[in-house]
């Protein structure tokens, strides 16, 4: 799996499709659940879990930002309009918005991670990385959706 630059994408594919899921399962077995929108803040920790499994299952794997962006849009477009937690009318708008994200998001990790010098010791360190890109995405919380 070393080197393989869309795994990353499959991961992403994975995550959001996990999330969907259990909201789905919530949904049907909890009708009175309040279940989390798809914001900025939740598109881009759906992103850092997604980095953070490729980081820590094939660290330095070769990036394609044109293909991130592209597999950005399609994942976050298709598959909430696919289980119902989008409409037709806005699909496009969480598509772009999630594309948008997710490639900030991949760009700023990778940059990171690949600025760290820390060792196979410091496992913590993406970890940390992950955590503080999330809570900067927390201050776009109700823009643009």
């Amino acid at each position: 799996m070393k080197n393989n630059k869309y795994l990353l994408h499959t991961l992403l594919i994975a995550v959001v499709f996990a999330a969907l899921a259990a909201c789905h399962l919530v949904r049907v077995y909890q009708p009175a659940a309040v279940l989390p929108v798809l914001s900025i803040p939740n598109m881009a920790l759906l992103s850092v879990v997604a980095l953070l499994v490729d980081h820590f299952v094939s660290p330095h794997s070769p990036r394609c930002y044109v293909c991130t962006a592209l597999f950005g849009v399609l994942t976050f477009a298709v598959l909430p309009l696919m289980a119902g937690f989008a409409c037709v009318h806005d699909f496009w708008k969480i598509g772009l918005v999630g594309g948008i994200v997710y490639t900030a998001t991949v760009f700023f990790f990778t940059s990171a991670t690949q600025r760290l010098q820390t060792g196979p010791r410091a496992r913590a360190a993406a970890v940390l990385t992950g955590l503080g890109i999330f809570l900067v995405a927390q201050g776009f919380a109700g823009i643009l959706l």
